[in-house]
């Protein structure tokens, strides 16, 4: 009776060190899997932010030679008008959302064009601003003075009219 316990207690010994040789191979194998998806996922982003940067610089393009000339010829006569001064404030503000956008995917493209991946994920990990400072970085020691002065033109309408929206907003 002795021997067929021993054995029961061997069996279940076996047993459990079976399933933990079991769940510590599961355990080591999702650590590559994860790690894998992860960089997939992080190759997938990065593509993809090139291709919806391609995809919609045309558009933010025509978008921002068309906010310039309402920005000059409308809104700029509006705020001689005292009341109407907070909404032309917050048209600017807009305004400067659009400038933004063409800012970005147009830094993101040139980066990624001069430096490929390392360029933009150097500028992605400063909270996605940074890509506008590596694309400056790069028209700079790449002597792209043209884009250089894009990018110039870029931040100044960018901040410039979210700052006249902001003044403009607060003066009553």
């Amino acid at each position: 009776m002795s021997d067929i316990l021993d054995g029961l207690a061997y069996t279940s010994v076996v047993q459990q060190s079976g399933e933990s040789r079991l769940k510590k191979i599961g355990t080591s194998a999702l650590v590559p899997i994860g790690c894998g998806a992860f960089l997939l996922l992080t190759v997938l982003l990065f593509r993809g932010m090139v291709w919806a940067s391609e995809k919609a610089l045309p558009w933010l393009l025509t978008a921002s030679k068309y906010t310039v000339g309402i920005c000059i010829f409308v809104l700029l006569p509006l705020c001689i008008f005292r009341k109407l001064r907070p909404y032309v404030g917050v048209a600017f503000a807009y305004a400067s959302l659009v400038f933004g956008a063409m800012l970005w995917a147009y830094s993101c493209l040139f980066a990624f064009d001069v430096w490929g991946y390392g360029g933009l994920i150097i500028g992605l990990i400063f909270a996605g601003v940074g890509v506008v400072v590596i694309a400056f970085l790069a028209a700079l020691l790449h002597a792209q003075w043209w884009v250089l002065l894009d990018l110039v033109v870029g931040i100044v309408l960018t901040f410039g009219t979210r700052i006249l929206g902001d003044w403009l907003s607060d003066v009553e």
